[in-house]
């Protein structure tokens, strides 16, 4: 035991000679300017690695936040609603892709092209839609803040000779294709329109529901799209 001590005195006697035969560690440790001056300097260091030291000595803590990726996206939507489709279960999705990103140091806009397919739909009747699903920086990262429609389209099979209806979606607009010639009505009209290629992209007014019959021999299917805002 007793030489134990003795070599434990004798390695602190050197350490000390050491260190005080160094002019520089010498200084920083005689001088409390000097002391406080390199603490100064090694807590800089820590904080610009990026990690945070926690004071139990646990694991550092990353600072990163990580951005919602498109799986996170689909899980948030879940629960929510926008004009014409009500987002209720995560197998509703059955392609979902982020086409462009806006970001700012407090807000992302996602830009979403979803192909969405109704969970209690009897046939493939798919929705494509077209949204911004729009994120803010809280406390505690990214959290889904709001959601902008541009479109919800879908297809619809139309016989000759035979009106069939067309419900309409509360605050959109409704925007036939252009490539068939339709003819559209609605009880509240005492008229008919026409659309397809010679009439352009056009908004038919407002409705509760419409009917639409093909203007030619053969049945077509055509695609329907709503836009936000009513003409």
């Amino acid at each position: 035991m007793k030489k134990f001590l003795l070599f434990i005195f004798l390695l602190v006697i050197v350490v000390v000679v050491v260190i005080f035969s160094i002019p520089s560690l010498r200084t920083i440790i005689l001088h409390p300017q000097m002391r406080s001056l390199a603490m100064s300097i090694v807590k800089d260091k820590v904080s610009s690695s990026g990690t945070e030291y926690p004071a139990n000595g646990n694991q550092p803590t990353s600072k990163s936040i990580v951005e919602p990726d498109i799986e996170r996206i689909k899980a948030d939507l879940v629960g929510r609603q926008i004009p014409g489709w009500s987002f209720d279960r995560i197998t509703e999705f059955r392609q979902a892709s982020v086409t462009s990103i806006a970001r700012t140091d407090q807000r992302i806009d996602f830009r979403l092209d979803l192909r969405m397919l109704p969970f209690n739909a009897r046939d493939e009747e798919y929705y494509d839609i077209q949204m911004f699903a729009i994120y803010l920086l809280g406390d505690d990262g990214w959290y889904p803040d709001r959601l902008e429609e541009i479109f919800i389209a879908f297809d619809v099979m139309i016989s000759p000779g035979k009106w069939i209806n067309v419900g309409s979606i509360a605050g959109c607009s409704l925007h036939p294709d252009t490539k068939n010639n339709l003819v559209w009505t609605s009880a509240s009209w005492d008229y008919e329109i026409i659309s397809g290629p010679g009439a352009g992209d056009i908004a038919l007014p407002a409705a509760v529901n419409y009917q639409v019959k093909v203007n030619g021999k053969k049945p077509i299917k055509a695609r329907l799209t709503f836009r936000p805002g009513t003409e």
